[in-house]
């Protein structure tokens, strides 16, 4: 089936040049910053005193699906090797002195949507379906990337604008990973609420056949706007 107009493919950029194309693109992802405070009480009174002591650092909460199922010998370890390879320590970028070497910095980016240059904190993957033979072939991966460098302002203006990330991509589209079971109606019924806007989905990814998804398919789910 060919990708719905506007659709673009999601990545990771490793520092050390190396680009992992997302398989299927995320259904979401979080961002979250925490700033310290310092919270004291005061005597006879009802107000603590509360102090502001650094800014944190904000963090990507990111979850990748990968499946080869449909592959003849498929192997999703090709995929999840790679991740695993970018939490490796890199000598050669180390900074001399006591840091000998560091893991890359990593990039998430979506069409024209970019983040933060940022470090893997914590990488996990959970294989969910097998061969008989004990090869996993599905995986979801869940990666936190926690900032290290401020985003680079495109265009100039403002620094009130909104930078962090930049989001200027493919407005009105996110993806579905077909699972046993999904229908046209029951998709649209989950993200509308409605079953009825089903044919909205159909047109969006030129499906002339309600009943021909299979299990895997990354659909498009486009925002209606009444």
């Amino acid at each position: 089936m060919a990708a719905p107009t506007g659709f673009t493919q999601a990545y990771l950029i490793i520092e050390d040049g190396d680009k992992i194309d997302c398989w299927f693109n995320p259904t979401d992802y979080s961002i979250s910053r925490s700033n310290q405070w310092n919270v004291e009480p005061v005597v006879g009174k009802e107000e603590p005193k509360v102090e502001f002591t650094g800014a944190g650092q904000t963090q990507l909460q990111l979850s990748l699906m990968f499946d080869d199922s449909e592959a003849e010998n498929g192997d999703v370890r090709k995929i999840t090797d790679p991740l695993f390879a970018a939490m490796e320590v890199d000598s050669e970028l180390g900074g001399g002195g006591k840091n000998s070497g560091r893991p890359p910095k990593i990039e998430f980016g979506w069409g024209k949507t970019t983040t933060f240059k940022a470090v893997c904190t914590q990488l996990s993957i959970n294989f969910t379906l097998f061969e008989a033979n004990g090869t996993p072939i599905r995986a979801e991966a869940t990666m936190t990337l926690l900032q290290i460098e401020k985003p680079v302002r495109r265009g100039g203006g403002s620094r009130n604008k909104p930078q962090n990330p930049t989001t200027h991509g493919i407005a009105g589209i996110r993806s579905h990973v077909v699972v046993d079971g999904d229908s046209l109606q029951g998709v649209a019924y989950r993200v509308y609420g409605d079953a009825t806007k089903w044919r909205s989905i159909a047109k969006a990814n030129g499906i002339d056949d309600p009943m021909a998804l299979r299990r895997g398919m990354v659909i498009s789910i486009p925002v209606i706007r009444d």
